[in-house]
């Protein structure tokens, strides 16, 4: 197999889109946060010792080493654009070496392995980010071995749900969407994974949605900063008053309305997660 690691960074590069959420502390934080079992628990009933098996948009790892526990002693291969994100998923590598299992720079529409490489491959909130998906899915199709199973999770965010409602927080919406679609990406790709799968090539998909709620007051009040901070002096926010969609006034506003919504008893809000499952044959 091909040592990630060693590839070089303008192959990684070539073809890099904007992440619109960033590389900030608190953008880590979450992603530090995530693990193979929410994020990758409809994908492990289907993987089995021994596997290899590739995941791309690894982050800083956190998912990918419960993907390499479910595994092992089969080899495990994380890979993500960003120098940030798998130099710091190396020091996940380090501290296991008894699993099987590296990080590398890698750019997903050109993926750096042989075909019929990999059992398994799993995307979690990458392909939303792509001008196009359904190239980088034939990628991967090309990559695993017949039989090889993919498994990808995005979110829709034409189903949001929110109470009480509030125009300020439905612009809130409105310039974030607007935002991952100029950066090149799709919010509400959720819905579509079944067909891109089966566009690619993939048989027997499976699809399902669940919905991330928030509906306690500590969660509420988590959600709150977290809108505040996102419109009020983040680099998303300045890429959005560059590009002319907003000022500061109306960004002071959103993040007022945050807390006005974070202060109701009945504050409630839901994100809807696809996920789908598919195989080559």
């Amino acid at each position: 197999m091909t040592n990630t690691r060693s590839q070089a960074a303008a192959d990684a590069s070539e073809m890099k889109e904007q992440y619109t959420l960033g590389y900030s502390s608190q953008t880590i934080r979450q992603l530090q946060r995530r693990t193979a079992a929410k994020e990758a628990g409809f994908l492990l009933p289907h993987l089995s010792a021994g596997m290899c098996l590739l995941d791309c948009g690894c982050g800083p790892g956190s998912v990918t080493v419960g993907l390499a526990e479910a595994v092992a002693p089969g080899q495990t291969v994380g890979v993500d654009i960003e120098p940030s994100q798998y130099r710091s998923a190396w020091s996940q590598e380090a501290e296991r070496p008894n699993i099987n299992l590296h990080f590398g720079a890698a750019d997903v529409y050109r993926l750096p392995f042989a075909a019929n490489t990999f059992d398994a491959a799993f995307l979690h909130n990458v392909l939303s980010h792509l001008r196009r998906p359904l190239e980088v899915l034939k990628g991967i199709y090309r990559l695993l071995i017949p039989g090889g199973v993919i498994g990808i999770s995005h979110p829709d965010f034409s189903g949001q749900l929110i109470s009480p409602a509030d125009p300020l927080l439905e612009r809130d919406h409105e310039l974030y969407w607007r935002l991952v679609e100029h950066n090149g990406g799709n919010p509400a790709i959720g819905k579509h994974q079944r067909g891109l799968l089966h566009d690619a090539g993939f048989v027997r998909v499976e699809a399902d949605a669940k919905y991330s709620t928030i509906a306690t007051q500590d969660g509420v009040r988590m959600r709150a900063r977290h809108g505040g901070r996102l419109f009020g002096g983040s680099a998303i926010a300045q890429q959005m008053i560059n590009l002319g969609w907003t000022d500061r006034t109306e960004l002071e506003q959103i993040t007022a309305a945050w807390r006005k919504w974070s202060e109701h008893p009945g504050a409630f809000m839901a994100n809807a997660t696809v996920t789908a499952v598919g195989w080559k044959e």
